[in-house]
């Protein structure tokens, strides 16, 4: 009777878990990590979007999301430089249904050197920097310099739809839980946690 229990609870158990893993090359993924920085930090919106995972624009048109990237840079008053583009930490894979899913954590600055007299003015300074700690960590202000630096810390997926597939990223924020769900299916990322 132990014996039948102790299967059936083995059995049971088992059921709630992802298959057993296949070892991963890894180098396919840091070469398009490597690809993806070099794009952020040039802010290539065209070449970032093409390593987007494509079945985001399923949901999100790929013209909003351009048009979103376009905003950063768009203001004549400021001048918008990114750079020292990091990763972190590249996860375990685990594989669905031939999709391999790998967590990354990396970050990166953005530097917003103020020009004009009118964002140079210590209250427009003082409302950006308000603005930007509500959603940065780590911001800091050189007055002399009129610039704000800001670290950026991203959590992403990496997904390969197959073996033989390219990889792709798309940004994990809590915010979007519902439009991750369809992406990357909870059960991974429970186990990713």
């Amino acid at each position: 009777m132990l014996q039948r229990f102790l299967v059936l609870f083995v059995v049971l158990l088992g059921g709630n878990s992802l298959p057993a893993q296949a070892e991963i090359d890894y180098t396919p993924l840091a070469i398009r990590l490597a690809d993806y920085g070099r794009l952020t930090m040039s802010w290539d919106i065209d070449g970032l979007l093409d390593l987007t995972v494509p079945e985001l624009f399923e949901f999100v048109p790929q013209e909003v999301l351009r048009t979103q990237m376009e905003g950063l840079r768009s203001d004549e008053d400021m001048d918008v430089r990114l750079h020292n583009f990091t990763v972190d930490r590249i996860g375990e894979a685990i594989t669905l249904h031939d999709r391999t899913y790998v967590p990354v954590t990396c970050h990166h600055n953005i530097t917003f050197k103020l020009k004009s007299a009118a964002y140079r003015d210590a209250a427009f300074a003082d409302r950006m920097l308000r603005m930007l700690e509500k959603s940065y960590p780590q911001v800091d202000f050189d007055p002399n310099n009129h610039a704000i630096e800001v670290m950026v810390a991203k959590s992403m997926f990496a997904i390969r739809a197959s073996e033989n597939e390219d990889w792709f990223f798309v940004e994990y924020r809590p915010e979007n839980a519902a439009l991750m769900d369809l992406l990357v299916p909870p059960s991974v990322r429970e186990q990713l946690k």
